[in-house]
């Protein structure tokens, strides 16, 4: 192996171990941005604990003890034969702030109504079975919500429906109040009709408790979120807010219209939500840690560009010089994050790649002994960037927008070193010259 060949390996393997050993500072930015994630969705529960969390919510449906036999009494659930929601859900102007983060939070003016066939359920229920008691008299409505301290101005237009409370007897949190189903229970079909405010944070969702359910929401938040759940059957979005309507059956869920007590558990009733979420259309720190992925990768790129760089113009550059110019390339990373918090993510890339982009065409003009080399390089390296805001920002053609340009530069690179005779480290001379 010749003098030259023997330098090319040498350095091109210790080039590889300063690119390993980058990996570090790179695993330490990811764990950097998890812990600020992790720090942003602590300030969010803070505020949700104040102001009210996640919401979901369902219609009333009517809790009634039933004995039969010899077996001890169980509360039989009956869900409404029809029910209807109408939702607006106004985010508010100012958001809560706690410390570096912002939360939006809402609040919900929501009105239920809907109807109950008491006469059609019981006689499903006894079907002609003598030992089969029903409690009318202990009977409870139940109004189920997540998190009841986000609850306000709770009104009943129905006779009968007030006086709520918690209540721990159902699988998922219930506000519950008695009702009288005494007086002539089997004297026909009960309706009800609420309406109530309620506050929370980062979404809303409904629990189709009914035979049919249609529910019909409006908001002034510009990007909602439909992707849990069922899916709106119409929906419009604008600058100005969403309007979004569902309508879902008993036979699109896991559970029935009605169940004894412990039948039915909270997870199977909790899967079969569906709502809106408050997306924040710009999340810092999932761009953030998109971005420190492809670190590794561009890393690799810089210095297969600089190592092509100095063979091309026959200018040495020292393994050193590499490992600083690596370690510019990682604090970028730490640049983008820190000003992103401050700033939002567009404009703290934009000042983080124009920072490294200056200090590389500096530091690259001295090392390669060439002005003009380290302007050609700032303009690589801000294409580059360019190209990782592409593949940070872009959702449906991230892949491919990353797959063409591998192939550009590979093929670039191959263009590039094709008359480079590695051996003697010497180029070949132009057979047309």
């Amino acid at each position: 192996m010749t003098q030259g060949a023997h330098s090319a390996s040498l350095k091109a393997a210790i080039l590889t171990g300063v690119a390993l050993v980058l990996l570090l500072p790179l695993s330490l930015l990811g764990s950097l941005v998890a812990e600020r994630t992790r720090q942003r969705d602590a300030a969010v529960q803070t505020v949700a604990r104040g102001w009210g969390d996640r919401q979901w919510l369902g219609g009333p449906l009517l809790a009634i003890p039933v004995t039969s036999g010899s077996d001890p009494t169980r509360d039989w659930y009956v869900l409404p034969d029809q029910l209807e929601i109408s939702v607006e859900l106004h985010v508010q102007d100012s958001r809560r702030r706690l410390g570096l983060y912002d939360v939006p939070v809402y609040v919900a003016r929501v009105h239920a109504r809907g109807r109950f066939d008491l006469p059609h359920d019981m006689a499903r229920l006894t079907r002609g079975d003598a030992a089969v008691h029903l409690h009318p008299e202990q009977a409870r409505i139940l109004l189920p919500i997540k998190d009841p301290r986000g609850l306000r101005d709770l009104a009943s237009v129905t006779q009968g429906f007030e006086n709520f409370e918690p209540f721990d007897g159902f699988p998922i949190p219930v506000l519950a109040a008695p009702i009288d189903l005494v007086t002539d229970p089997q004297a026909g079909t009960r309706d009800f009709d609420l309406s109530f405010d309620v506050a929370g944070t980062q979404a809303l969702e409904f629990l189709p408790l009914a035979r049919v359910m249609h529910v019909q929401a409006h908001g002034n938040w510009p990007d909602p979120g439909f992707s849990d759940g069922y899916l709106p059957t119409e929906r419009s979005v604008d600058g100005r807010g969403f309007s979004a309507s569902w309508q879902v059956l008993n036979l699109n869920r896991a559970y029935g219209d009605r169940w004894f007590q412990d039948s039915t558990s909270a997870q199977t009733l909790l899967a079969s939500g569906f709502g809106v979420e408050l997306v924040q259309p710009v999340d810092i720190y999932q761009r953030s840690m998109r971005a420190v992925k492809y670190a590794g990768l561009f890393i690799a790129l810089s210095f297969l560009t600089l190592f092509l760089a100095e063979n091309l113009q026959r200018r040495r550059v020292h393994p050193i010089q590499y490992g600083l110019m690596g370690l510019a390339l990682s604090v970028f990373y730490l640049l983008l994050l820190a000003l992103a918090e401050h700033l939002g993510f567009l404009l703290a890339y934009v000042f983080a790649t124009a920072a490294l982009c200056l200090l590389m065409s500096v530091y690259l003009a001295a090392a390669l002994r060439s002005a003009a080399a380290g302007a050609w390089a700032g303009g690589i390296f801000a294409a580059t960037y360019a190209l990782l805001y592409l593949l940070v920002t872009s959702e449906s053609y991230a892949l491919l927008a990353g797959a063409l340009a591998l192939f550009a530069l590979l093929a670039t690179t191959m263009y590039l070193t094709r008359r480079i005779d590695w051996y003697a480290g010497e180029t070949w001379p132009d057979p047309g010259a």
